[in-house]
């Protein structure tokens, strides 16, 4: 939800010339068509008539966008080593600055692409079993999301934390979970929790390998920016598909006016305008 505080400041922004939150936009608007034009479709079920469902699609088909992303991504000229150049200068400013906020973050370290359909899970360790449910039968309104610390001989409940939504900062302030006296406990059932999130994100960042005072690209890992040694996992289809999903989101922030316009903040939008303005060169 839009914060009234952001709104004013927005308005304040609206009469600015120079401005990479609007270049952004202006260059989401030729891209917002063509998707529109090309991939809208309400004859179909499910139906293919709204922003997020026509990104999905884009995200599982072959198209001019995406597969230009794929074509930069493996290239090694000097086109396709300045665009994977942006992308680490977006990475680094989205770690650096949490877009919306740290437990909600745009980031390409942790993006969801899928949504996670496990709704039952649970773990051993030592003597006792991590336990945690989420019924989405229930009623949004009732607390839906069950973890219990259970005794592994006998299966008798320790202690039971209920919650309404998957949150950490609800569980973190959960007065049920703040009595569980062992912090090991604890951090295991927090696991066991992350482990149901039904927006599990996945990581693409791959770490260095270090020898000596050097760092050394790692296995299946392809190189996005030698300088600040950033590698992401080789699976071009799989990063392509995120960079779309990260460049949809953060448009998401700005047309939803969740986003508060700092000039700090706009750095992350001068890369994203960056991109964005290379991509849809192709749509001509």
């Amino acid at each position: 939800m839009a914060i009234n505080t952001h709104i004013r400041n927005w308005i304040d922004r609206a009469e600015l010339l120079q401005d990479y939150y609007i270049l952004f936009v202006k260059s989401w608007i030729p891209f917002n068509a063509w998707y529109m034009h090309n991939f809208y479709d309400d004859t179909i079920n499910p139906k293919r008539d709204t922003d997020s469902s026509i990104i999905s699609y884009i995200n599982s088909t072959s198209n001019t966008y995406r597969d230009k992303i794929k074509s930069f991504l493996r290239g090694t000229d000097e086109a396709s080593i300045q665009f994977k150049k942006l992308i680490s200068n977006l990475h680094f400013e989205l770690e650096a600055k949490p877009i919306p906020d740290y437990e909600n973050r745009i980031s390409l370290s942790n993006i969801n692409l899928t949504k996670n359909n496990i709704k039952i899970h649970s773990q051993t360790s030592g003597r006792y079993t991590y336990f945690v449910e989420f019924k989405d039968q229930l009623q949004r309104t009732q607390k839906r999301w069950f973890l219990e610390v259970q005794k592994k001989n006998n299966n008798q409940t320790l202690y039971r934390v209920e919650l309404h939504s998957w949150s950490l900062e609800e569980l973190n302030n959960d007065v049920d979970y703040n009595t569980i006296p062992e912090f090991e406990m604890k951090n295991q059932l927090r696991d066991a929790f992350t482990y149901i999130n039904p927006k599990k994100p996945i990581v693409l960042i791959v770490p260095p390998k270090r020898r000596r005072d050097q760092f050394i690209q790692p296995p299946n890992s392809i190189v996005i920016d030698e300088a600040t040694h950033l590698y992401c996992t080789d699976d071009i289809d799989l990063i392509s598909k995120a960079i779309v999903q990260m460049l949809y989101e953060l448009r998401c922030k700005l047309f939803h006016g969740e986003l508060d316009p700092t000039e700090s903040n706009q750095d992350i939008y001068k890369y994203a305008y960056n991109i964005q303005n290379i991509l849809i060169k192709e749509l001509r």
